[in-house]
């Protein structure tokens, strides 16, 4: 009982760590359900030490073991959830990883580590060289575990020298996470597969090249998915044109379908808002 008071004594103490309050209250709130539900020993103990750790990666992987040790005990799962995402917001893993990895973590082109959060889901910048190692800790690190590859596209801005910008949308089954992460680069550079690491990969990349003609190096079998055979351009690009280069119609002489090239009936003109009428005299 003295042991339990105690603890409790440490908890109600401020915790100096590089996280936020949330993550201190979310130490708390673990570890008093836990003393609550007379978990045994060694889970007080990770409770305790959470309660006076510095280090914010400790206190991370130490909470997330005492929240899931008090389902195993009282199967409330979705407490576990809910305490989770209200304790650790998607700020306070952002500098987590950020402080974890830095040297993975940064502007495409230079810069120091930086990061945003838009639709409450993380976004992370990295550069092409950085990028797998990156995906390797989000995937297998247990304070993260992203196991599942959820898409994989691309952003066009013709106006920028790193046009184009290659977005990976990550999620995190156990901790009930997403993320994403994002490569800047121009039309000659390559970005490294993830094929490797993330089986899903392969397609997503494949209709990436397709549509952007982002080049992957080292994927196994990159060609298009989406677009025929001998297809010319990338029509998700913003100087692709609408109309295309090919029109495909049926051939009732030839009894196939055949591809030509393209003839406009009419010039290509700019939609004006103004209406005509207002032009002429009345």
């Amino acid at each position: 009982m003295k042991s339990a008071q105690s603890l409790l004594m440490k908890l109600q103490a401020p915790v100096k760590g590089c996280l936020q309050q949330g993550t201190t209250d979310g130490l708390r709130s673990f570890a008093t359900r836990a003393l609550g539900s007379a978990m045994e020993t060694s889970v007080l103990a990770e409770a305790s030490s959470a309660s006076t750790s510095a280090g914010s990666a400790l206190q991370l992987q130490q909470t997330r073991s005492m929240g899931y040790a008090y389902a195993r005990k009282t199967g409330e799962k979705n407490y576990i959830a809910s305490e989770h995402m209200q304790a650790f917001g998607n700020t306070q893993l952002t500098d987590y990883i950020i402080k974890t990895v830095p040297k993975f973590v940064k502007l495409a082109v230079s810069g120091p580590a930086q990061s945003s959060v838009l639709y409450q889901e993380p976004t992370i910048y990295t550069t092409p060289e950085s990028l797998v190692p990156l995906m390797i800790f989000l995937r297998d690190h247990t304070n993260t575990q992203f196991k599942c590859l959820l898409d994989v596209t691309a952003v066009d801005f013709p106006e920028r020298a790193a046009r184009f910008e290659v977005v990976y949308h990550l999620l995190s089954p156990r901790w009930n996470n997403r993320i994403r992460v994002k490569v800047c680069v121009d039309e000659v550079t390559a970005v490294p597969t993830v094929s490797k690491v993330f089986n899903t990969a392969n397609w997503f990349e494949r209709e990436t090249w397709d549509m952007f003609g982002v080049f992957f190096s080292g994927h196994p079998d990159l060609r298009r998915i989406l677009t025929d055979y001998g297809f010319t351009g990338h029509p998700l690009r913003k100087d692709f044109p609408l109309t295309g280069y090919q029109e495909v119609r049926y051939d009732y002489g030839k009894k196939r379908v055949v591809s030509e090239p393209l003839e406009l009936t009419q010039e290509f003109r700019y939609f004006d808002f103004n209406s005509p009428w207002e032009t002429l005299n009345r």
